[in-house]
């Protein structure tokens, strides 16, 4: 876990309420195509058709962020969740459906531990670095930290190699550390899920952390002179982004029916506000 208590960022439930459930039976290569501005906004996971499922996962998450936030989670519940007993949760929903995989254990299995933790510490997660960020972003916060340290903040059993994905994306190393302005683009390039906020991808371990102006400005990072332009989120109206010219027929419809008065859903096209 990244918090053990509630995320007291009003962004990062922000981030949560305006996402749509999204059933649908496509493989997360076939998500993953999809604009990063489109995957902000939807809650699925790949190959899960079950609403229920998906609404029972979104309930329980934001009780992971907030309890207050997650009505029908657990009733009168004062303390917020973890992601053990939201497992635990899930769990006994499936077992209620008979649900069977075709093959136990492992990220095919939607009971399996590894992917019900992998879709409740990727949301959570998400859900805290959109706050985290936008509370990074303030501005008078911006001029005095105006960098971020990209770093190791779990262990693994087998690392990434994000120093060469961080050089391959462009990134410049500070004495070999991750480090760059807030508002540089490495933050999108880096994310399997083209965020300029952490996750970066699955399972991770890697986290960001404020370079103080003063530390910024002695390893070369910024100049005394720089003004590092303010990053925001948007998740209201006019957002647009062009859909993969091989999505599916069944995705496609996915996204229709989970934005149905939401947004404009064409085969090109996705307009968020436009129903």
């Amino acid at each position: 876990m990244i918090f053990s208590s509630p995320i007291p960022f009003a962004e990062a439930l922000q981030s949560r309420t305006v996402r749509s459930l999204m059933p649908t039976a496509s493989s997360a290569a076939e998500i993953a195509a999809l604009d990063p501005a489109i995957r902000e906004r939807a809650l699925f996971s790949a190959r899960v058709e079950d609403a229920n499922f998906l609404a029972r996962a979104d309930r329980l998450i934001n009780g992971i962020v907030s309890p207050a936030s997650s009505p029908g989670a657990s009733e009168g519940r004062k303390t917020p969740f973890n992601e053990a007993e939201a497992r635990g949760v899930l769990k006994e929903y499936l077992a209620s459906i008979g649900y069977q995989p075709d093959k136990e254990g492992g990220l095919q299995d939607l009971s399996s531990d590894v992917r019900l933790n992998l879709i409740l510490k990727t949301n959570n997660d998400m859900a805290a670095g959109a706050g985290q960020f936008a509370v990074q972003n303030d501005p008078d916060i911006l001029d005095a930290y105006p960098c971020l340290e990209l770093y190791r903040l779990e262990s693994r059993e087998v690392p990434r190699d994000w120093v060469g994905r961080w050089r391959s994306a462009g990134g410049q190393l500070h004495g070999g550390r991750m480090i760059a302005r807030k508002d540089d683009r490495i933050w999108r390039e880096i994310s399997a899920f083209g965020n300029p906020y952490p996750p970066f991808d699955y399972n991770s371990g890697m986290w960001t952390r404020e370079i103080s102006r003063t530390e910024a400005e002695a390893i070369g990072a910024v100049k005394r002179s720089t003004v590092v332009a303010p990053q925001k989120l948007s998740f209201n109206k006019g957002v647009e982004a062009a859909l993969p010219q091989n999505i599916s027929s069944g995705l496609l419809d996915a996204l229709k029916e989970a934005f149905k008065g939401l947004a404009t859903v064409t085969a090109e096209k996705f307009i968020m506000g436009v129903a």
